[in-house]
């Protein structure tokens, strides 16, 4: 599978509102944020594309972010949340200066795991009043990161 193959947007129905990033890019690759310098000397940054030097983004809304965040503690204590989750619950972590700051490989198959069996139990429940789909495809975006050895990192923008 490709990732071009992915479904990997589930926020522009929701703009200006916001939005969740998970951003990959092969190890290779180094990460790097789109600044432009402007003619008086203050850099700015410009919004990554999808595939722009080499990264690409899985984009959802907050509010479906949270509801998962929810969903998991129905099933699990939150302590032994991973850490991306426990500093989006405690607004720690989510600015573009720390970016660098790596989901780790126990953090990425912890969540496809967890996130895999929280659907499956909504899925029994037929819980019904919210859309999985950007679970689901969620779900396939980390196993595709995972796959590829690619590397993984979380931005709330």
């Amino acid at each position: 599978m490709k990732i071009k193959d992915l479904k990997l947007d589930y926020y522009s129905d929701f703009l200006g509102e916001p939005e969740i990033r998970f951003y990959t890019n092969p190890k290779n690759i180094p990460f790097r944020r789109n600044n432009q310098k402007k003619p008086n000397g203050i850099s700015s940054e410009i919004a990554l594309t999808q595939g722009e030097n080499g990264i690409y983004f899985f984009s959802m809304w907050d509010g479906f972010f949270f509801f998962l965040r929810c969903e998991l503690t129905k099933y699990l204590n939150s302590t032994y949340l991973p850490k991306f989750i426990k500093d989006y619950d405690e607004c720690e972590g989510w600015r573009w200066d720390e970016i660098d700051l790596l989901i780790n490989e126990n953090d990425l198959d912890w969540s496809i795991d967890n996130f895999s069996m929280t659907l499956q139990k909504m899925n029994e429940k037929q819980k019904t009043d919210w859309n999985t789909n950007s679970i689901v495809d969620l779900i396939i975006f980390l196993k595709f990161v995972k796959e590829n050895e690619m590397e993984l990192r979380i931005s709330y923008e």
